[in-house]
């Protein structure tokens, strides 16, 4: 499943035609959020790159496949590098037809336990989701490497497994750091400092194997040289997840549609990387009820959680939309599932440019806008599929949640269908759940761009 580093969206990195250099090593990271962009302009890129990890084989939880989708109205030409943690590669050069799309299953190229792959596109406007469990399990591509990432709510208790897919998209070597923090507190276990990963290479972190039996993990990944793309594969019982992480903390955070139906659970998992106790308060706004705000201290070095399901101060009435506020940066992630097991979504950072794609072919239960600022914005959705695409837009008030449908009249379902949605400022946050019983607890973020 899927938050918020992710993703970004059209605007990947540019890439110089004609040096010697190879195109993976002229990528800039950055955990700097890009300035407002336009999506046209994207689209007449001459060459992007999308990197995707976390996928598996059929052992370890997640196998599946990598769906590309062109937005554009011309063929694009994608040369496709698959790579396992067993250091195994192929290649092949793919053709996407315009408004098109097409999916592989990295196991079906190499052998190993766990994937990465690696795009280059003949141009602009092609995004990729990872697609897993059926499709109930997603996240999006990146187009390049952070230097620093955090993830949070990890369980490594026994029936648990939690994996870090690290992927080097660099043709040089890269080395990072990773700290742990939770319930014992701050924790740099030797085996995980150092690390290297090589060029164009995968390496699969177990979190288990240093941090025994434990619920509630965060995670720091400092990069010390170059650059990395992380997906956490998270799995509980029979339930798996991606955590995509962000690529920083924040003393503010948006979770529009959280369950709160009788049957489901649903926690805020934080934690704290400051010397200072940190101060979370989650204002939950659900239909017309009056709810008081959810408060908890976490301590210096430590994880917290904030619980919206069950909760006698909350209604078991449907969709509550949550924003959570600290005196301290914090990373958190939306756990979500049932007594059977916990699925984990990263929080979707404020932007200006979106995809919603039924990637699962089973629609969406639940498909929200939030404007996050106190100002309105204009909303302008546009129908990905042919040249004539159907446009509107609309005005979104400060400080709103609202349903996608019931203010874009364009379509009556999102079912089988691209939306692109971008708005005035980026200020925007897009928030979907896919059919699930009991409702709310399959999370998948859509593509953003970073």
């Amino acid at each position: 499943m899927a938050r918020s580093r992710r993703v970004p969206l059209l605007l990947v990195l540019a890439l110089a035609l004609g040096g010697v250099a190879t195109a993976s090593s002229l990528v800039k990271s950055t955990n700097t959020p890009p300035s407002p962009g336009s999506l046209t302009n994207s689209k007449n890129a001459e060459s992007t790159a999308l990197y995707c990890t976390g996928l598996t084989d059929s052992r370890h939880h997640a196998p599946g496949h990598v769906t590309f989708l062109n937005t554009s109205d011309s063929a694009r030409s994608l040369d496709v590098q698959v790579v396992s943690n067993t250091a195994k590669r192929a290649s092949k050069t793919i053709e996407l037809p315009a408004y098109g799309s097409l999916a592989i299953q990295p196991q079906s190229f190499v052998s190993g336990n766990y994937f990465a792959v690696a795009v280059q596109v003949s141009g602009g406007g092609v995004v990729a989701e990872e697609v897993a469990n059926g499709g109930l399990t997603q996240t999006p591509c990146t187009s390049a490497g952070v230097t620093d990432w955090y993830g949070a709510g990890f369980n490594t208790s026994v029936g648990s497994s939690a994996i870090l897919n690290i992927y080097n998209p660099t043709a040089t070597p890269a080395v990072f750091n990773a700290s742990v923090y939770g319930p014992g507190g701050f924790s740099a276990p030797a085996p995980f400092q150092g690390m290297a990963v090589g060029a164009h290479s995968l390496l699969a972190l177990n979190l288990g194997a240093q941090i025994v039996n434990t619920d509630n993990v965060g995670v720091h990944v400092k990069v010390l040289r170059g650059s990395i793309d992380i997906v956490g594969t998270q799995a509980t019982n029979l339930v798996t997840s991606f955590n995509a992480g962000s690529p920083q903390m924040s003393k503010t955070l948006w979770f529009p549609r959280v369950t709160t139906v009788t049957g489901a659970l649903a926690q805020l998992r934080v934690f704290n990387m400051s010397s200072q106790p940190a101060d979370v308060t989650a204002n939950v706004s659900l239909g017309n009820f009056k709810i008081a705000p959810e408060s908890v201290t976490v301590a210096p070095y430590d994880s917290g959680v904030v619980v919206i399901t069950p909760n006698s101060a909350i209604p078991a009435a449907g969709y509550a939309a949550v924003k959570l506020t600290s005196n301290e940066p914090i990373a958190a992630a939306l756990a979500t599932g049932t007594t059977a097991g916990l699925a984990l979504a990263a929080p979707v950072d404020a932007s200006n440019e979106f995809i919603i794609s039924d990637f699962s072919g089973q629609g969406f239960d639940a498909a929200t806008l939030t404007n996050t600022s106190k100002s309105s914005i204009k909303v302008t959705f546009t129908v990905v599929g042919s040249a004539a695409a159907a446009t509107a837009s609309t005005q979104l008030n400060g400080s709103t949640t609202t349903d996608l449908l019931g203010v874009f009249s364009g379509l009556s379902t999102l079912k089988g269908q691209t939306l692109m949605i971008t708005s005035s400022r980026p200020t925007l946050v897009v928030s979907t759940t896919l059919p699930s019983k009991p409702a709310g607890i399959t999370v998948v973020n859509p593509l953003e761009r970073r």
